[in-house]
């Protein structure tokens, strides 16, 4: 397995686990969920977060499983 597709793998799994814990807990404001995100993944809140908004190079090409949400995070 490549580097790139480890990391699309990784990307994935963040989102996932993302969603589900929305999902799971829809009183939770955004950014706790965020940090409970971090937290067991051992990444940043911001790096979360740009997985979550597809930034940069955390965009590996995948469509996004749900865009309500993800409109919260983008800052005009």
């Amino acid at each position: 397995m490549t580097r790139k597709e480890r990391l699309t793998q990784r990307n994935n799994q963040v989102r996932k686990l993302f969603y589900d814990l929305q999902a799971k807990n829809p009183k939770w404001r955004i950014d706790a969920i965020i940090e409970e995100v971090g937290n067991k993944t051992f990444l940043a809140n911001r790096t979360v977060e740009a997985i979550i908004n597809y930034e940069g190079i955390y965009n590996d090409n995948a469509k996004p499983v749900e865009t309500s949400q993800i409109s919260l995070f983008q800052f005009i």
